[in-house]
Parts: C-alpha cells; sequence; structure tokens
C-alpha cells in the first residue's frame, strides 16, 4: 500500500516555459571558461540548467535539463492528481542527488519498488 502513496506523485510539475532558451544565463560569462571550477565549461552548465557559479549545481547525469529558472518559484500545492507535488530529493541510478523540482515543466515518471 505504501506505493500508492507515491503514485499519486506522478504527474506534471508545471512551471514556468520549457521551450524557453536561457543559454548564456544573462551572467555574461566566456562559454569555455570554467567560474566555479567544478570541471563543467561555463556553456556546457548554461545549456543543461545548471548555475555555472555555483560548483554544486552540476548538469545532471541522466542528460535531461534541469530548469533552474523556476525550480526555485515552484509552490506545492499537495499530492494528489492534477496538484503540483511536494519537492524531495533521491539518489538516481548514476549516484546524482536529483531534486523532483529540478525537472519543472516536464511529465515526471517516478516509479518505486519496495524489496525484501
Amino acid at each position: 500500500m505504501r506505493w500508492l502513496a507515491f503514485l499519486s506523485l506522478l504527474g506534471l510539475v508545471a512551471c514556468g516555459d520549457p521551450d524557453k532558451d536561457d543559454t548564456g544565463g544573462g551572467q555574461g560569462l566566456d562559454p569555455s571558461g570554467d567560474e566555479d571550477g567544478d570541471g563543467f565549461t561555463n556553456g556546457a552548465e548554461q545549456d543543461a540548467g545548471s548555475d555555472p557559479l555555483d560548483a554544486q549545481d552540476q548538469p545532471y547525469a541522466g542528460g535531461w535539463r534541469k530548469d533552474s529558472e523556476c525550480n526555485d518559484t515552484i509552490e506545492a500545492t499537495g499530492n494528489g492528481e492534477g496538484q503540483v507535488a511536494f519537492d524531495f530529493a533521491l539518489e538516481d541510478q548514476y549516484g546524482d542527488t536529483v531534486s523532483l523540482h529540478d525537472f519543472c515543466g516536464r511529465v515526471v515518471l517516478i516509479e518505486f519498488a519496495g524489496f525484501s
């Protein structure tokens, strides 16, 4: 029965404009530079939706673009169908800690299974 609670998280986390191109981020940084010293170029981080000035915010290894412009402005409304789910973070198959709201503006499928 516990997995039913997680199924209610399945839905669209909607915010912002998912088609908006924010390459450059309005920060005026050299795309080939690495301002935060995390090993990713400023351009690669901006293209992936991560902050080129924050070494902790890196491109998602799974290849999906994060929408950093709207994940801080999401207001959770509940965990029911058609509602914006509350944010949580889990470790994915790549070892990255991923927040649900990192993928706002996208349909997110959450598969949860318990093993004993």
